[in-house]
């Protein structure tokens, strides 16, 4: 019998091997921020030629910082190239500056992105953007008819006011509400100063998020969006794509989009 129970120590010996450290402690093994990709695409129109070159309107930005081997932050967003230019500011100089680790970097992310936009809801702006952190969480926020749409195993997702949950599909995760000056039945409506800061888990179900600007929303609803450029992988096409259907609907604001896609 004893020498029946052999390998089955063995291979216990080997496992307990991989898991403690030196001094007798646990070790958590982490994913490489490798192993989950992050794309993405972008595009925006300008109305004076109709050609890929910046619109005066919105103004897009995507940065990315690799802190080591186990940290990966991308910060996407849409603004107007106006008013957005401090809310964009602050962001890239507070949320890249000494990033923390990865325990402790979702709550500066929404920390710097609640700030942010706490200055853009002060100059009446309107912006969208989305953190991804090592392509497995999200803090995402928007304000005026600016919009972050997320596709979840095909169906659309808006980040909304918890007071609001009752309209839309239910988020897992917590949703902070920053700022809320008054609800109108318009939820596109660009005048609306609401600031909402959300964040999420990116799972199997994630498909890709959807930033857009108001001339995207004004034409379209956020599963329009989603069916229209879901069976797109590359997402700047995808972005090309939504840019120009609004623009074939007549939309008759600032048109610019991002499309990030997590493969």
């Amino acid at each position: 019998m004893a020498f029946l129970d052999l390998p089955f120590m063995f291979k216990a010996f080997r496992f307990n091997n991989r898991l403690v450290v030196g001094d007798g402690r646990r070790r958590k093994k982490k994913k490489p921020s490798w192993l989950t990709p992050v794309s993405h695409g972008y595009y925006t129109v300008d109305r004076s030629s109709y050609t890929d070159h910046s619109s005066n309107d919105d103004s897009v930005f995507v940065q990315r910082e690799q802190q080591n081997e186990e940290l990966e932050v991308w910060l996407f967003g849409v603004s107007n190239s106006e008013t957005g230019k401090e809310m964009v500011k602050y962001m890239q100089n507070h949320l890249f500056n000494k990033l923390p680790n990865e325990l402790g970097i979702m709550r500066k992310c929404k920390e710097t992105i609640r700030r942010a936009y706490a200055e853009e809801e002060r100059t009446g702006g309107s912006a969208a953007s989305v953190a991804v952190v090592n392509g497995e969480k999200l803090a995402m926020a928007s304000i005026g008819g600016h919009r972050v749409v997320v596709c979840r195993d095909g169906e659309a997702y808006q980040i909304r006011d918890k007071n609001r949950r009752s309209l839309i599909k239910h988020w897992p995760q917590l949703m902070f509400p920053v700022c809320n000056q008054g609800e109108r039945e318009d939820e596109s409506d660009p005048r609306n100063s609401e600031i909402v800061v959300v964040t999420e888990k990116i799972n199997l179900d994630t498909e890709f998020i959807i930033i857009g600007s108001y001339g995207i929303w004004e034409v379209m609803k956020n599963q329009e969006a989603i069916n229209l450029i879901r069976h797109i992988e590359d997402p700047k096409e995808a972005a090309k794509c939504l840019a120009k259907e609004a623009l074939n609907r007549i939309s008759k604001s600032s048109i610019s989009c991002v499309v990030i896609r997590f493969d």
